[in-house]
């Protein structure tokens, strides 16, 4: 009996308790702001039909590929999660990533042009070994005169967020790591692209930078004015 009415009448260190209740309010917060807030939210401020047409795309995305290889910064390797075959073409396949450019690492036509590898290097930490989803283009061909697949990659990017989705095609433009590209005809981001590419370049990010390339094939010195030239040196490639 006097284990009982010990345990009954246990009280735990204030120190302890205190520690306790710090740690109760943290995971009630984590937990408000994970859940409860999003439909909160989603009531006081309702989407848009465009927005709800977005969240409509990206809930049915299908994360059924991973990327296992970035050979520079717009083309990668891919394999399906299953192991089956990649659109029936071979276990693993070759992605151009449509909508954009970067500077040439390996293209042996020509020599490394600037900001080449920090391209790649960009793209194999955001991409490489991610699991990921595949758009393809209908207004843009299937394949590439390389064989390669063309298509936009969306990959599930580590953070608090359930659902933290990255597109990388875009997230290379804003960053300042790649051109916008139209290749003959228009495509599905265009001038979504088109919009990343003048916010980097007004922001001197990445390649845009005088003290970079300065929106060039070669390296330069800063210009006096301290603007950036903004012609596209690829968009005839």
């Amino acid at each position: 009996m006097s284990f009982i009415s010990d345990i009954a009448n246990f009280k735990p260190p204030a120190k302890n308790f205190g520690r306790m209740a710090i740690l109760a309010i943290i995971i009630a917060i984590l937990y408000f702001i994970s859940g409860a807030v999003s439909p909160f939210w989603s009531q006081l401020f309702p989407l848009s039909e465009s927005q709800k047409d977005k969240q409509v795309f990206i809930d049915n995305l299908r994360f059924d590929y991973k990327v296992v290889g970035v050979v520079d910064g717009d083309t990668i390797d891919i394999e399906r999660l299953d192991g089956e075959k990649v659109f029936n073409i071979d276990k693993i396949v070759r992605v151009r990533l449509l909508g954009i450019n970067t500077p040439e690492t390996v293209d042996p036509r020509r020599p490394g042009e600037c900001f080449g590898k920090e391209a790649s290097n960009y793209l194999k930490n955001l991409a490489d070994g991610k699991i990921a989803a595949v758009e393809l283009d209908d207004s843009q061909g299937f394949l590439d005169k390389y064989g390669r697949v063309l298509a936009y990659i969306y990959i599930k990017d580590s953070g608090f967020q359930k659902d933290n989705i990255l597109f990388v095609n875009k997230e290379e433009i804003k960053d300042g790591y790649a051109y916008e590209y139209t290749y003959n005809t228009p495509y599905k981001y265009q001038e979504e692209f088109k919009y990343m590419e003048s916010f980097a370049r007004q922001k001197y990010m990445g390649l845009w930078s005088p003290e970079t390339c300065n929106g060039l094939k070669s390296p330069v010195a800063p210009p006096n004015d301290n603007t950036v030239n903004t012609i596209n040196p690829y968009k005839n490639n």
